[in-house]
């Protein structure tokens, strides 16, 4: 625009000095001379015109050209494209705990701790349309242990679905099998150790699992090599599996979410009661069957869940000799709760469970509890509650009989 303007002012002197020359008077120069200075001028005038001409075609043609990238113009777009591939999260979890236990012989024992209960990172990536990956670190520091935690690899998982071709899926790694729901309202172990479903079922192995999920309904089977072997049986040797289905449904105009669903699988020592039975041997496998139930309406949401092992557990000592059996092994947990929004979300939950022949195992024979999970800001829980254990008058762990159980907890996800 501006050599546009340049190129009209420019031409407009020329005619104005041409004018004034022609309008001269005969006295000041003779007229051959005028017509040759009259010449030179319009050939200057053609020739700066072109010049000008010639510019604006080269600005012309660096504008259409693309800008050189800088150089680290590539890594930019990398780190760019990883922002957009891959999250990070994390929880951090705050805890106190007091505990009174009544003994058999009448005395009794208490106890109180704060700590570090749970440092935890996940991080996931999205490869490409058909592969994920996740991968979660975990510390815990448990309550009433004088040994703190480590940080481990809780779970690392490799995933290849695509849903919107196939209703079909595959996970590799170390994660936690699909036994159970585990469901919980209440702040975990290592907290407080609940629910007994949990450390029962929670069973963390390096497996191969194949699943579908169409229209609520999900299906999976998966295999594992266990480091709990039966007596006699090779080490190393991938023996282990199980499978799991359930039916999940939700109406958000009615209010409404459901699940249900079983599970099975062939080595349930595989879970907590191989901490609990560490110093003995097991007979043979000892598998496990699981039925869970969850429903939720407006506000008001209900689980129940039962295990129980599907075999005689038969006990050796180091020398295989029969130590002992478990003949019926069950756990329960039932849990009834209302979300009362009031500032913020308050989430008040009741608590029954309960176990069957888990003596050997440190369980109660019934608990029941409350619980407090207040929202006070976003991302951030303070929980309170309370629990009462009683056990088995026949019970192998330091004749317990009674257990009261405060805790409070404070839990930040980001």
């Amino acid at each position: 625009m501006y050599l546009k303007a340049f190129k009209a002012l420019l031409l407009g002197l020329c005619i104005a000095a041409v004018a004034m020359i022609s309008w001269a008077p005969n006295s000041l120069a003779g007229g051959g001379y005028l017509e040759k200075q009259v010449q030179v001028l319009i050939q200057q005038n053609r020739a700066l015109t072109d010049r000008l001409m010639q510019v604006e075609q080269q600005l012309s043609e660096m504008k259409a050209a693309p800008e050189p990238e800088p150089a680290y113009a590539g890594a930019a777009g990398f780190l760019s494209d990883l922002e957009n591939r891959i999250t990070f999260s994390g929880l951090l979890e705050f805890g106190a705990a007091y505990h009174s236990t009544d003994m058999n012989e009448g005395s009794f024992e208490h106890d109180s701790d704060l700590c570090m209960t749970t440092v935890e990172l996940a991080i996931a990536a999205e490869v490409n349309d058909w592969v994920s990956a996740g991968m979660v670190l975990l510390y815990e520091d448990p309550t009433f242990e004088e040994e703190t935690g480590s940080l481990d690899v809780d779970e690392a998982v490799i995933t290849i679905a695509n849903e919107d071709v196939t209703p079909a899926f595959l996970k590799a790694g170390k994660m936690f099998v699909p036994f159970g729901a585990l469901f919980e309202h209440f702040p975990d172990d290592p907290l407080i150790d609940a629910p007994l479903t949990l450390l029962l079922g929670e069973i963390s192995e390096k497996a191969l699992l194949i699943g579908a999920e169409y229209e609520g309904f999900t299906v999976s089977t998966y295999a594992f090599n266990g480091d709990v072997e039966e007596a006699g049986g090779g080490d190393n040797v991938i023996e282990s599996y199980g499978f799991d289905a359930n039916y999940a449904f939700e109406d958000e105009d009615m209010g409404l979410d459901l699940l249900v669903g079983g599970s099975y699988i062939s080595n349930l020592f595989e879970g907590g009661a191989q901490d609990a039975l560490e110093d003995l041997d097991i007979d043979d496998y000892v598998g496990g069957a699981a039925a869970y139930f969850h429903v939720g309406y407006l506000d008001f949401f209900f689980d129940a869940e039962y295990m129980a092992a599907t075999d005689t557990v038969g006990l050796l000592t180091e020398a295989g000799l029969l130590e002992g059996k478990i003949n019926n092994i069950e756990v329960w947990n039932f849990e009834l709760g209302y979300n009362y929004n009031w500032w913020r979300n308050l989430e008040i939950t009741l608590k029954y469970a309960g176990s069957n022949d888990c003596y050997a195992l440190g369980f109660p024979r019934d608990r029941y509890g409350i619980n407090f999970n207040q929202e006070i800001f976003d991302n951030t829980v303070l929980s309170i509650g309370y629990m009462y254990d009683e056990y088995d008058d026949d019970n192998t762990d330091e004749e317990r009989n009674s257990r009261d159980l405060v805790f409070g907890q404070l839990a930040v996800e980001f």
